[in-house]
């Protein structure tokens, strides 16, 4: 888990710079953001943008499996259950509202591949055994967002979404680990709800970047009751995956910008709203 936190800060700290870095050359330029700071700021103006509504993102990230303390069948063992990183990779689209909302801005969805990893002890009158699991999941995710402008180049993101994970390998039992109340492990077919919390960075007019972070609410299927957390071997695990949403719209018909928003001079002017 500290090895994907320092990651997921290090990455952040480097969005940041190169956001505070182009804020600058924005300023004598002529900042293209509005700077006002009302809940309801959009991060797109459909008459000032040279944007449309719509674009990409891909969604590079990490994961681990924040182990929940098992409850144990008996004093005669103790289990400690602990993540260990995986990968997270999404493509997909954003589709910004037109009509400016004072609750939700704009709907991403995305397909992908995310890698899980985990692990289990047990301890047994000092005995000491450990079983691992490692499985790939694709999946389809679709959210809604809502967007709460902070300053001239950063906002928050909150969103909620659903996702449908599908097995498609590992997840195979662990050849020399016996739990202790035998298996109880998580089917291949996941169906979920999740929020997600991000901190978003203007970097230009039609280009931004949202470290962020995502973890189910509640797990429809399998249903655990009102756990959201996957079941491996007798513990439990809250998957939590750290990702960095690299978004870009397509540009207006007639424009002349460039087709890499990284490289589009920041003096086309607009406003938020």
């Amino acid at each position: 888990m500290k090895k994907a936190a320092v990651l997921f800060f290090a990455i952040f700290i480097c969005s940041q710079s190169f956001a505070q870095w182009k804020g600058a050359d924005n300023q004598r330029k002529g900042s293209p953001f509005s700077d006002k700071r009302n809940w309801g700021e959009s991060i797109w103006s459909p008459n000032a943008s040279h944007y449309r509504g719509f674009g990409w993102h891909i969604n590079p990230g990490v994961t681990y499996m924040v182990g929940n303390s098992a409850a144990d069948e008996s004093d005669a063992y103790n289990l400690t259950p602990s993540g260990l990183p995986g990968y997270y990779l999404e493509a997909g689209m954003e589709h910004l509202f037109k009509k400016q909302g004072k609750v939700f801005h704009y709907f991403d969805w995305g397909l992908g591949l995310k890698h899980f990893g985990g692990q289990e002890k047990l301890d047994i009158g000092g005995t000491v055994a450990r079983g691992q699991f490692n499985f790939g999941n694709v999946f389809a995710r679709a959210s809604i967002h809502n967007v709460a402008q902070l300053s001239l180049h950063n906002f928050i993101d909150n969103a909620i979404g659903f996702n449908v994970d599908y097995r498609i390998y590992g997840g195979k039992e662990d050849g020399d680990y016996t739990p202790p109340a035998g298996y109880d492990n998580q089917s291949k077919l996941v169906a979920q709800l999740h929020y997600t919390l991000g901190w978003g960075i203007k970097v230009r007019d039609g280009f931004f970047i949202v470290p962020q972070i995502q973890t189910p609410i509640l797990t429809a299927f399998n249903w655990n009751g009102f756990n959201p957390s996957h079941k491996w071997f007798n513990s439990r695990y809250q998957p939590t995956i750290f990702t960095i949403k690299i978004g870009w719209l397509f540009p207006k018909k007639g424009c002349n910008v460039p087709d890499d928003p990284m490289q589009k001079d920041a003096n086309d002017r607009f406003e938020n709203g």
